[in-house]
């Protein structure tokens, strides 16, 4: 056997299909890599979102049962207001204590305000809320937002739990928020919600909006004052991608507020919220939630003098 070595010629055309096959296992391992990346952002926010909340959902029902038990067996003589919602709404107030206190001062009369919210709370259960509240003279502010419409309305409705002891609410709940998205990762959750969360908001919509409309019928047939409130988005960055879901949505309330003439409140481009408002996309940390607060507080001022019930 010959010691030489034999040189191969590769042909142009065969060099060629062989660059092209590497090229294509570089743009799948790409792919890949880029899939995982963009799944990891989106983990890490929706983990992030999910610490950032505030406590358990059962924990938050537990509290509302407490405190309409302890105002149905000791009613006030002062007028009430409560906030229904999800987990926006529950941290959108300082706390039950600072907001009551808040609202005191700028209408010069005593006044209780209850943050009713829960983790997914639906206008389902809301109607579970108001059917037990006190006939007393109160205004209702029914949170509207994107995540209101995408529960479904069939696993929504909870138990009103027999026997609930009465508690006292005074002091509201401790916000605390362990986790806070950077900018890019709430630029990711924006793509996440509308890959994840919106066929659900298509999906649940007619339901929910038929659900809102019969929570606002029963709080005025129980000679409550109900009052759709648009509540937090950070649309700094969120900007326009939720546009289209939004616009339904807000269409549907107005038509509903036209129809049982009843107060739209939408006060979120006025508060100049900024993103560091906010944890994620829907949840406030201070010094947002004190911002939304006050905002919120000179809206119930407004409502109270509407219905009449700012004097002692």
């Amino acid at each position: 056997m010959s010691g030489r070595c034999t040189s191969v010629v590769e042909h142009p055309a065969d060099r060629r299909g062989r660059r092209g096959a590497v090229v294509a296992v570089v743009l799948v391992v790409l792919a890949a890599s880029l899939a995982g990346v963009l799944n990891s952002y989106t983990g890490e926010a929706r983990a992030a979102t999910q610490s950032a909340r505030r406590p358990h959902s059962d924990a938050l029902w537990t509290h509302i049962f407490q405190v309409i038990a302890k105002l149905n067996a000791n009613p006030p003589k002062v007028p009430l207001v409560y906030l229904l919602g999800g987990s926006s709404a529950v941290d959108s107030t300082v706390s039950d204590q600072s907001w009551t206190a808040q609202v005191g001062r700028l209408v010069h009369r005593r006044v209780r305000a209850y943050n009713f919210g829960s983790t997914t709370q639906t206008y389902a259960q809301d109607v579970t809320i108001v059917n037990h509240l006190p006939t007393l003279p109160s205004i209702v502010l029914i949170g509207v937002n994107l995540g209101r419409y995408t529960g479904s309305v069939a696993r929504a409705v909870r138990a009103w739990p027999a026997g609930t002891r009465p508690a006292d609410g005074s002091g509201g709940q401790a916000r605390s928020v362990t986790v806070v998205l950077s900018d890019a990762q709430k630029r990711q959750y924006v793509r996440a919600w509308l890959r994840i969360r919106y066929p659900l908001f298509k999906q649940n919509f007619a339901g929910n909006a038929a659900q809102l409309e019969l929570l606002v019928s029963i709080c005025q047939a129980r000679g409550l004052h109900p009052v759709l409130l648009e509540l937090p988005l950070n649309l700094p960055i969120v900007r326009h991608a939720f546009d289209k879901p939004r616009v339904q949505y807000r269409d549907s309330c107005r038509a509903l507020a036209k129809k049982y003439t009843i107060p739209k409140i939408n006060f979120l481009k006025r508060t100049h919220l900024v993103s560091s408002d906010f944890a994620d996309l829907f949840h406030l940390v201070e010094p947002g939630r004190v911002k939304w607060q006050l905002r919120l507080s000179k809206t119930v001022v407004s409502l109270l003098a509407r219905y009449g019930m700012e004097s002692p």
